[in-house]
C-alpha cells in the first residue's frame, strides 16, 4: 500500500469512529426502550408477578447503566480519533487546504457537497485533496 492511501485511509478512522458512535448510541435507546417496556405494569398483579417484574426491570436498569457508562468509555476513545486527525489536519498549516480535508474527513461531506459549500467544482475539490494528502503523506501521524 502506497503512503498517500495510508494517509487517506489514516483519516477515515473519524468516519468509522462516528458511524461505530452512533451504533452505540442506537443500541443505548434500544435497551432505555425494553428497559421502559418491563416497567410498565397492567392492572392487578399478584405479588410473585410484580416482584419478578421488578427484578426483570431492575436488571434492565442495571443493565443499561453498565451500558451507557461503557458508551461513555468507547466514546470518548473515539472523539480522541477525531481530536488527532483535526490537529494532523491542522499541521498543513494551508487554510485551505484543512478547510478541504476537514469537510472530507471531519464532517464527512461527499466532493459535491465540499465543492458547493465552498464554491469550487468538483475537480478542484479532488485535486485540493489530493495535494493535501500528498503533503500529509510527508507526516509521521500518529
Amino acid at each position: 500500500m502506497d503512503r498517500q492511501t495510508e494517509v487517506k485511509n489514516w483519516l477515515s478512522r473519524a468516519m468509522y469512529a462516528d458511524n461505530k458512535i452512533n451504533a452505540l448510541n442506537l443500541l443505548i435507546q434500544q435497551a432505555k426502550q425494553r428497559a421502559e417496556g418491563l416497567s410498565g405494569h397492567s392492572g392487578y398483579e399478584d405479588t410473585a408477578k410484580k416482584s419478578s417484574r421488578e427484578n426483570s426491570t431492575e436488571n434492565a436498569l442495571i443493565k443499561l447503566a453498565d451500558m451507557e457508562l461503557k458508551f461513555e468509555n468507547q466514546k470518548n476513545e473515539l472523539l480522541t480519533v477525531a481530536d488527532e486527525i483535526a490537529e494532523a489536519i491542522s499541521q498543513l498549516h494551508d487554510d485551505d487546504l484543512e478547510t478541504v480535508l476537514i469537510h472530507r474527513y471531519l464532517l464527512f461531506h461527499s466532493t459535491e457537497q465540499t465543492a458547493e459549500l465552498m464554491n469550487y467544482s468538483c475537480a478542484t475539490v479532488k485535486r485540493k485533496t489530493n495535494k493535501a494528502i500528498e503533503k500529509m503523506s510527508l507526516f509521521e501521524l500518529v
